[in-house]
């Protein structure tokens, strides 16, 4: 164990702010000890890999810290596999697959680290080359009862229980045990295009269209805040990029800001961010995030762009936004009873974030509630929930769960009374 601290250094800043119980680095025999006992107290344990998630740390909570001594990263010349530790980010499996030609398909950022992919993992390849749970090939690591297991990916002669084990660890690991090591498959690496626009909400409707009936090689991420701000994405497997550019830009209109650029694999892209105008005073913001899932707009789309626009102009503070990735393609072509990450048939993943300045109550309250409401008005067309972040802490943890999980929420619950009797992991 650590020496006892009473913060974590890690990118998130609430998990930042918190006054942890101390960190743990090592998962050694007096550790696992502390779980097969149910000594580990208080429940439950919380695990850092990349530290963006606001639960890596917490108030009163013990976390295991995976970035000292699970960095590892081990490409296979010889069967374009890697060997990654949990405590390595995106960025840096990124930049070491790069010195080989090779690449994965990670999210819009490379902070994150393993829980990125033990979650789902959605990318702007994921149309083209699917989730980031549906390229590991083996997992390893301890339960939450304390015994190690080293699990390959399941065939057709492999048994239930080895399906069921590797369904329940692929979405849904951080509910079950702690993983220290996986095998990925890789993809050459090969220039993306990237393009990026900002429009008016008179033309969003089109866009979504659009974007719905584009080809796999098209992906389309946006934000709304102070304006509507868009974000492409086209694979090399396109042949006529510029073709594509070209129309992109003159169906977006002169009085669109446009721009477009070729890089070499997602870790050159330019960053995805939130743009904030009239910026005041630097105050550190804490933020929640809530993320849906749901199928294609199509008809809805009008109704839809209508309650987003209410819903920014009633937004706490500028901080505050709404945004979303585009699936669909090769992602729902994998059976969704293969990985916990059941909503196969999404087109769309909103994510809602409700920020406050740090220490601000009130201000805090105003923006969970808007979360709330926004929640609520985009979940007839988006009633899934990818638990991208975990929320144990907050009223939504069991609405969000069910969702998330649905008719195999019963079947992890099953698998969690046998791998974490003692609930020193995060509770279904």
């Amino acid at each position: 164990m650590k020496k006892i601290q009473s913060h974590l250094s890690v990118q998130n800043s609430l998990a930042q702010d918190a006054l942890i119980a101390g960190v743990f680095e090592d998962i050694d025999d007096d550790f696992k000890k502390l779980m097969r006992t149910g000594k580990l107290i208080p429940k439950p344990l919380l695990v850092c890999s990349g530290g963006t998630s606001t639960r890596c740390a917490a108030n009163g909570h013990w976390t295991l810290d995976l970035r000292s001594n699970y960095q590892q990263i081990h490409f296979d010349a010889s069967n374009g596999k890697v060997h990654m530790g949990a405590g390595a980010t995106m960025k840096s499996l990124l930049r070491e697959l790069s010195q080989y030609n090779r690449t994965f398909p990670t999210g819009l950022s490379g902070l994150p680290g393993i829980g990125y992919i033990l979650t789902g993992g959605i990318s702007p390849l994921s149309r083209s080359q699917g989730l980031a749970i549906d390229q590991i090939l083996a997992i390893k690591g301890v339960w939450g009862n304390g015994k190690c297991f080293n699990i390959s990916k399941p065939t057709k002669s492999s048994s239930s229980n080895e399906h069921l084990i590797w369904r329940g660890l692929c979405g849904a690991a951080p509910f079950l045990g702690i993983v220290t090591n996986i095998t990925l498959k890789t993809y050459p690496l090969k220039p993306i295009t990237v393009w990026e626009a900002t429009i008016k909400k008179e033309q969003f409707s089109d866009v979504i269209i659009q974007a719905e009936n584009a080809t796999n090689e098209f992906s389309l991420q946006w934000i709304w805040g102070d304006q509507i701000q868009l974000y492409g994405i086209i694979s090399n497997d396109l042949e006529d990029t510029n073709d594509a550019l070209i129309k992109l830009k003159k169906d977006f209109g002169k009085d669109s800001f446009f721009k477009a650029s070729k890089v070499l694999g997602l870790q050159n892209i330019p960053p995805f961010l939130l743009k904030v105008s009239n910026k005041t005073k630097k105050t550190k913001i804490h933020c929640e995030v809530i993320g849906l899932l749901g199928p294609a707009w199509r008809n809805d789309c009008d109704d839809l762009i209508e309650a987003l626009d209410y819903l920014i102009s009633i937004r706490p503070n500028k901080n505050c936004f709404i945004a979303a990735q585009q699936l669909g393609g090769v992602s729902s072509q994998i059976s969704k009873s293969f990985t916990s990450f059941i909503h196969r048939k999404a087109i769309w993943k909103p994510w809602i974030t409700a920020s406050w300045e740090a220490g601000n109550s009130k201000d805090k309250e105003r923006s969970l509630n808007w979360l709330n409401e926004a929640w609520k008005v985009l979940e007839t067309n988006c009633p899934g929930v990818h638990l991208a972040q975990l929320h144990q802490h907050l009223p939504w943890h069991e609405k969000e769960t069910k969702k998330a999980f649905d008719d195999w929420l019963p079947g992890l619950q099953n698998l969690k009374s046998q791998y974490d009797p003692q609930g020193i992991l995060p509770r279904l």
